[in-house]
């Protein structure tokens, strides 16, 4: 949860049920005197057993109502059952024979009264936290969409090459432009895209890259590329080519960084013409020559944001700052670097006064870097030290710093803010920041946040390749499994076929044959999984939604798996309700996700009985699969329906981690949810909500 997160509430239900006191308690009467009536109708039966109808009424009005329902329900059953089924009958003389019963009967209800109220608050807060933990995972999605789209807007050309041709396999769209915009440029030889002596020249340095293993780094790369109308013109750029390699370390690609300098590098050609006022324009331009290829030196989050404030501290500003944005409006301070003719003390007290939140927006309005804008003071004073912060002793130790000049400029990825970059001048030193300064903090305030924004990237691809090697190696298990137990049939089969000269028992061979069916069914299944997620991340996966009973569908999948259930030891219970279950559905894929819910409780329901429940409910179709196994730990839960996830160990548990993940696209497919309520070592209650109306027709692929 996150730190400024609500704390969880209750269901709105939960509150109706508590504020409805006459209900309650008018509920736990009837209970009551419903339980006399029938003890009353079958007393000549029900002599031996006074307690049952009573206790009954007692479990209902405390699940119903609570403690105070609860405790009536009971208070009253012990009066009637005393006055009226124990000797003496009519009279409220107590034998002391019955004072054992009674007691009994007290703390049994008691005791039952406890597990209605804890079940019910608990069942409460677990629907709360499902909700809770439903929106965190819609906003990751969001945010994982928006980093896509980001990438592509990136402030610099990327190229990715693969292959010895270097075959194009990623240019954003400023690289792309750059090119011309040639039709079909993925997959294209790098040979192939270009004036001929351009592209050959680019091509023999890739070759080099592509035979050594060692990056190449070009400061200042002249490209004469052609423009719309037919003309040449002179790019500048400085470009590093990176070998990348596969999961063998052999080199695989190549990939191509590039940030346009022409226009620096023109100024710079102007500015060595200007006076000495303006020769500390060279020293900057140095520094943003050589900051991509520094910044490059490292794809871990920590070492970039040491890199950046290296770069700053000492040849552009005496403090250099990093603040992290974070999605609370808030600041945490992440860097600090400084020069050694300033105090290491202050430094300490910078980096210990981490999480603030900024007041620039006070001084800069809609001009300022959390507006995407730098922000630039030539001259600070003290009178506007209440414009950053209220906190009193961060205005103190600004006071101490001596601040003289003031840059910040946002740290930007497309239109997503990673955070702040500030560049301090002081007394001490006596340097101060003019409008002429601002180009080029900002652009190396650019190439930093592209820097953070590679180390991320590199992250999280790193990542998904263990994630799919992990996959590659249970989905290669798993496909195994079934065939060797099927080869180990057919071997047995061929020796019974060598020990009878005549013809083999048919029992014999029905035997073989059912184990070979079952092995030929699992191995099917797993197939069908990939080609499933194969089809639902091409967006192929299509509906045909047609007017079917849900009932009968349930009915003939829990027969389908009666024997798969009784061999584990298991037993499925069917309720369907009198309702109305007829739907507009994909008959197919709706019985592949009834029969994932059932095959999953089978599997890991510990041989225990199986509850299948189909009901109406708001006029959706409820389908409860409730097992009494192994059940699911908290911290799996919200990844339990994503690709390729599992809750278990595949050492003890097979599976691909597919089934759930198709059975939440085809549900959400039909227009319906799938949620799954569980705690480990008290089973698992998965839910599919369907609306009895129409579904779509087809269905893309949903994001991971």
């Amino acid at each position: 949860m996150p730190p400024c997160s609500p704390s969880p509430r209750a269901p709105e239900s939960f509150h109706k049920e508590e504020g409805s006191a006459l209900l309650r308690y008018g509920l736990a009467v009837v209970s009551v005197v419903v339980a006399f009536a029938v003890q009353r109708v079958l007393w000549p039966i029900t002599a031996s057993t006074p307690y049952l109808a009573f206790f009954a009424a007692v479990v209902f009005s405390s699940w119903r109502g609570g403690w105070g329902p609860g405790l009536v329900s009971t208070g009253l059953s012990l009066l009637m059952v005393q006055y009226f089924f124990l000797h003496p009958l009519g009279e409220w003389r107590l034998e002391p024979e019955n004072i054992v019963a009674l007691l009994f009967f007290l703390a049994l209800s008691l005791f039952a009264t406890t597990l209605n109220v804890r079940l019910r608050r608990a069942n409460a807060e677990r629907a709360d936290l499902l909700e809770r933990e439903r929106a965190a995972r819609a906003a990751a999605e969001y945010e994982r969409a928006r980093l896509h789209e980001l990438f592509m807007h990136a402030p610099a050309h990327l190229v990715i090459f693969r292959g010895p041709q270097h075959v194009f396999e990623l240019s954003n769209p400023l690289n792309s432009v750059m090119l011309g915009n040639p039709p079909q440029l993925l997959g294209l030889p790098a040979r192939e895209v270009g004036p001929k002596e351009e592209a050959e020249r680019v091509a023999r340095i890739l070759d080099h890259v592509y035979a050594t293993g060692e990056p190449f780094e070009g400061r200042e790369v002249s490209l004469k590329l052609p423009q719309p109308d037919g003309t040449l013109r002179e790019y500048i750029f400085d470009v590093t080519y990176t070998p990348t390699h596969d999961t063998h370390g052999q080199v695989d690609g190549i990939a191509g960084f590039g940030f346009d300098v022409t226009d620096v590098v023109r100024a710079r050609s102007r500015a060595e013409r200007l006076a000495r006022e303006l020769s500390h324009n060279e020293e900057h331009l140095r520094l943003l020559a050589g900051a991509s290829s520094f910044l490059a030196t490292s794809l871990d989050d920590k070492a970039t944001l040491r890199n950046v404030v290296r770069l700053a501290v000492p040849t552009l500003a005496d403090w250099c700052v990093i603040d992290s944005a974070k999605e609370d409006g808030t600041f945490q301070r992440m860097e600090v670097e400084h020069a050694t003719t300033e105090p290491e003390s202050l430094a300490e007290s910078l980096r210990s006064r981490s999480a603030y939140v900024m007041r620039i927006p006070g001084l800069a309005g809609p001009g300022s870097p959390q507006h995407g804008q730098p922000l630039l003071v030539e001259d600070f004073t003290d009178d506007l030290l209440p414009h950053f912060t209220d906190d009193l002793e961060r205005l103190a130790l600004l006071k101490e710093l001596r601040v003289r000049s003031l840059v910040v400029v946002p740290l930007v990825t497309g239109e997503r803010s990673l955070g702040l970059l500030s560049f301090i001048t002081t007394h001490r030193s006596g340097r101060r920041y003019t409008k002429a300064d601002l180009p080029f903090l900002q652009e190396l305030a650019n190439r930093a946040a592209l820097s953070m924004e590679n180390a991320r990237l590199y992250r999280e691809a790193r990542e998904a390749v263990r994630l799919r090697d992990e996959f590659l190696s249970i989905a290669s298990h798993e496909l195994k499994t079934p065939l060797t137990p099927l080869n180990l049939k057919l071997q047995a089969l061929r020796r019974e076929l060598d020990r009878h000269p005549g013809p083999v028992p048919r029992e014999v061979v029905e035997r073989y044959l059912d184990v070979g069916s079952r092995q030929l069914k699992k191995l099917a299944e797993l197939v069908n999984d990939l080609l499933d997620v194969s089809r639902i991340a091409a967006g192929r996966l299509s509906m045909e939604c047609v007017p079917m009973d849900l009932a009968e569908l349930v009915r003939d999948v829990v027969a389908a798996y009666e024997g798969p259930a009784a061999r584990s030891g298991s037993v499925l219970q069917l309720e369907c309700m009198d309702s109305v279950t007829m739907g507009v559905w994909d008959r197919p894929r709706l019985e592949q996700v009834v029969v994932n819910l059932v095959d999953n409780a089978i599997k890991y329901g510990q041989g225990r009985p199986i509850q299948i429940r189909l009901e109406t409910r708001d006029g959706k179709a409820a389908l409860t699969v409730r097992d009494q196994g192994i059940g699911i730990s908290e911290e799996s839960l919200p990844r339990l329906f994503g690709r390729f996830e599992r809750a278990v160990s595949d050492r003890h548990y097979g599976g691909l981690g597919l089934g759930l993940y198709i059975t939440r696209t085809l549900v959400e497919a039909m227009g319906g949810t799938v949620r799954v309520e569980s705690r480990l070592g008290q089973g698992s209650v998965f839910t599919v909500e369907l609306p009895l109306t129409a579904a779509p027709a087809g269905v893309g692929a949903p994001a991971p």
